[in-house]
């Protein structure tokens, strides 16, 4: 165990305590964000000394000189300030973090990788549980599967199975943690090829509510797993996944850039190309401010043959792209590289479209012409092997052939934070008539309303698994199922 402070320990407490009691002065300088909890017990030296001589990782506190770094998140949007923040070691460390949270009604937060859009990685006033330090990665070439310890981030697991020419489907960022991902349901650059993340997860071991360690798989709590494959955080706290992998080495990757302008003309030829590729070919296009108006960007992976990538790339090249990137590289460097957005405030939601016709397009041609800096249309098509598993069949519904875009706002000073929430809201609720659900991984808000559209018609089921495992809503820092 290590408890980090930077004066005496007492002291320490002392500031967590204030953090949790309030209100006072304290409380007013430091509960600033939604994801607080009223209730909440207070929490004196002993306790937290007690709590922390019984677990194995590193407790911060927030007198401790790394407080300030460890409680940021991706999104900078979100300025929370936890009474603790617990790096786990072990399954264990876990448990006794969980009983302890319940035991003083703590707001409770669960961290892989921190990049939650809505903010659910850290709390207000409470016990972030931080799995950055179960981080392992093991690699079965004979059974071409990877055990994956749940703090691990996708540059973890990506560097440790293409030493064997191996990949599995995982996110675009190389620093999101792979179990969010997956539990969210998981779309990624292999997924028209390969499947959703979740589509790959063999099994999962879990610590629940009551501390109990279970596994989750197709012979083991079958409801669990079907609920874990794209219902979230809800049910428990993951602890160890197990992939299948695939083959993958050299893919054709990479970015093509057009110039200011013709966006209708280059959304409708994207739609056009997305119609008729096959399942090696992912793309997503991405519409982007610049000075001289909009910009369309595509990002381009094709894991098939490298002659073949090139000729299905022709329609997309006699559009003249400004800048070509695209070759034949290794995947691990394309999903190292292909994705370079760097932590930032940002406000972000997104939609589900059927179809990117014509009045979407329209639509999103005109937001862009004159959005603020910093804003983005991000367009990630779903078909092939995403698109071939039944809806019914895991808890992540979007299996349908369509469109997801991302629709997102960011910024540096906090005068510009107005504008950029309000042109996302407003591109939204003009997409709306078009959209038929939306992706629990990317959203950036949060409701019930929001809940029930991104689970979709798996969400009654949801709710049962929620009320077995989870009847009191301990883990609701989350697009939360509520158990009743």
């Amino acid at each position: 165990m290590k408890l980090t402070t930077r004066r005496r320990f007492v002291q320490s407490a002392a500031f967590a305590a204030g953090v949790v009691c309030g209100p006072g002065p304290l409380l007013k300088a430091v509960g600033r964000m939604a994801g607080t909890d009223q209730n909440a017990t207070p929490v004196d030296s002993a306790a937290i000394k007690k709590f922390a001589s019984g677990v194995s990782g590193h407790v911060i506190t927030p007198d401790a000189p790394e407080y300030e770094s460890a409680r940021i998140v991706f999104n900078h949007a979100f300025d929370r300030r936890p009474a603790l923040i617990v790096r786990c070691a072990s399954p264990e460390d876990i448990s006794r973090s969980l009983e302890f949270a319940q035991s003083r009604n703590l707001p409770l937060a669960v961290r892989g990788g921190g990049h939650s859009r809505a903010g659910f990685s850290v709390c207000d006033r409470g016990v972030v549980i931080d799995l950055s330090e179960m981080n392992h990665v093991e690699v079965d070439t004979e059974k071409r599967v990877a055990r994956v310890q749940a703090g691990a981030l996708v540059r973890d697991v990506d560097t440790a199975t293409q030493k064997f020419g191996l990949a599995t489907t995982l996110g675009g960022c190389p620093t999101v943690g792979v179990a969010g991902f997956t539990l969210g349901g998981g779309e990624g650059l292999l997924m028209s090829k390969f499947g959703a993340g979740c589509d790959n997860l063999i099994s999962a071991r879990l610590i629940t509510v009551d501390g109990r360690q279970v596994e989750a798989s197709e012979g083991s709590n079958p409801d669990l797993f079907w609920a874990i494959r794209g219902g979230g955080g809800n049910f428990g706290i993951v602890t160890h996944l197990e992939y299948r992998l695939h083959p993958v080495t050299d893919v054709l990757a990479g970015t093509l850039t057009y110039s200011s302008g013709r966006i209708p003309e280059l959304l409708q030829s994207f739609a056009k190309f997305v119609s008729t590729a096959p399942d090696e070919m992912n793309v997503v296009g991405e519409v982007l401010p610049s000075a001289q108006g909009p910009r369309f960007h595509l990002m381009i992976c094709h894991c098939g043959e490298a002659r073949q990538g090139t000729n299905l790339l022709k329609p997309l090249r006699a559009y003249n792209p400004q800048d070509d990137k695209v070759r034949v590289t290794s995947y691990l460097e394309t999903q190292l590289n292909i994705n370079p957005y760097t932590p930032a405030a940002h406000f972000q939601t997104n939609l589900f479209l059927r179809e990117l016709g014509t009045g979407a397009i329209e639509i999103i041609a005109t937001a862009t012409h004159d959005a603020p800096t910093g804003t983005r249309v991000f367009i990630v098509p779903l078909y092939g092997a995403i698109s071939r598993v039944r809806t019914n069949d895991t808890a992540f519904p979007l299996r349908q052939p369509g469109y997801e875009l991302d629709l997102m706002g960011r910024w540096s000073d906090p005068s510009e934070k107005v504008n950029a929430v309000e042109w996302v809201k407003s591109l939204r609720d003009k997409l709306r008539p078009f959209a038929s659900g939306v992706y629990s991984n990317q959203l950036g808000e949060t409701s019930q309303d929001l809940v029930r559209a991104a689970y979709s018609t798996n969400y009654a089921r949801l709710v049962e698994v929620k009320k077995k495992y989870d009847p009191k809503n301990v883990l609701r820092l989350n697009q939360n199922i509520q158990p009743d």
